[in-house]
């Protein structure tokens, strides 16, 4: 929406005005938000999706959100026509507080993936299945709540094998593929990033991602020396990984090393990337993307529980991701 406000009031309600991050909204942006969060349950609900939690964090990362305080100025109005009304004013800040805390404690972790106009107007399409039977330019994910920490041994050898999403009790998984349709051939850029977390999940948060079959491990940087979070520690070579996660799909030949050679058994450093910056986990670039050209994405999510930073602290915490998908072009080249 623009930054230019209207000064005529004859655009904003007369009363029961309404605000998103506290500002006053007109009567256009209302309806437009409105309508935005019509379209957004609908889609939603096409992808099988239909929790009001789910839909109500969804909405509000996307912008689709009136702030919940709207309705002070209607008790306060009643607060000043008696004790009666400050009676009812008391007991809405009360509700209010509660609902408003209720919120907070469910909108977990929340994953979307987003094709920008740029690459819809291109032909491109997301969806769950490698059929595209619905296609679609924004999808969905399930969170996971109360995951305990795990190794990234404990994660099953089939995460990319299992379309749409296939969480498990204690990791993050989602499966799907885009494809562009228009003719011709354009480059498309993607990035990983962090949307929302809370006290600091993602120090100990650790992100697996399959392009096409190939995995690649995430995690953010070791705190003391500001490179990779090796486990084990670089400094410790009194144990190590008895075989190398996931590199019969192909990982990087850099994201591990020997550590050492002790009764005929081998024993493996893992090294994933750093994030790329505190709030993306990583940016790549497709080029060359030709009509009818299909990729496959799976992205895992973990709380890594051999982290050093794994700690009780991240009781309660949170964090969600999006992967956007925008065209690349010579005036929006990636660094």
């Amino acid at each position: 929406m623009s930054q230019l406000r209207s000064q005529n009031p004859a655009d904003y309600p007369s009363f029961f005005k309404k605000r998103r991050a506290g500002i006053l909204l007109t009567r256009d942006e209302i309806a437009e938000i409105k309508k935005g969060r019509k379209d957004l349950r609908r889609q939603m609900r096409e992808q099988g999706i239909y929790s009001r939690r789910d839909f109500e964090a969804t909405a509000s990362s996307l912008g689709l959100y009136f702030d919940k305080g709207r309705f002070l100025a209607f008790w306060l109005w009643l607060w000043h026509r008696g004790a009666l009304g400050m009676l009812f004013a008391a007991a809405a800040l009360v509700l209010a507080a509660l609902y408003g805390y209720s919120m907070v404690t469910e909108m977990r972790g929340h994953f979307t993936i987003n094709l920008a106009d740029s690459l819809v107007d291109q032909g491109f399409e997301l969806c769950n299945t490698v059929d595209f039977a619905n296609p679609t330019s924004r999808i969905y994910s399930e969170p996971v709540e109360d995951a305990p920490c795990i190794s990234i041994t404990d994660l099953p050898n089939n995460l990319n094998d299992i379309d749409g999403s296939h969480n498990g009790s204690n990791y993050f998984a989602h499966t799907f593929y885009i494809a562009k349709r228009g003719e011709g051939a354009a480059d498309c850029a993607l990035s990983l990033s962090i949307n929302s977390e809370s006290l600091d999940a993602s120090k100990a948060i650790w992100v697996m991602l399959f392009e096409d079959g190939k995995p690649v491990v995430y995690a953010e940087k070791n705190a003391t020396t500001g490179g990779k979070e090796c486990l084990p520690a670089e400094d410790n070579n009194r144990y190590g990984y008895r075989e190398i996660p996931y590199s019969d799909k192909g990982l990087p030949a850099d994201q591990y090393s020997v550590i050492a050679e002790r009764s005929g058994r081998t024993y493996y450093r893992l090294k994933p990337y750093p994030f790329k910056q505190d709030d993306i986990i990583c940016e790549k670039v497709l080029k060359n993307v030709k009509q009818d050209e299909v990729h496959k994405y799976t992205v895992v999510m973990w709380l890594e529980g051999d982290d050093p930073d794994c700690t009780n602290d991240l009781i309660g915490a949170h964090i969600g991701l999006q992967m956007d998908f925008e065209l690349l072009d010579t005036e929006n080249q990636m660094s």
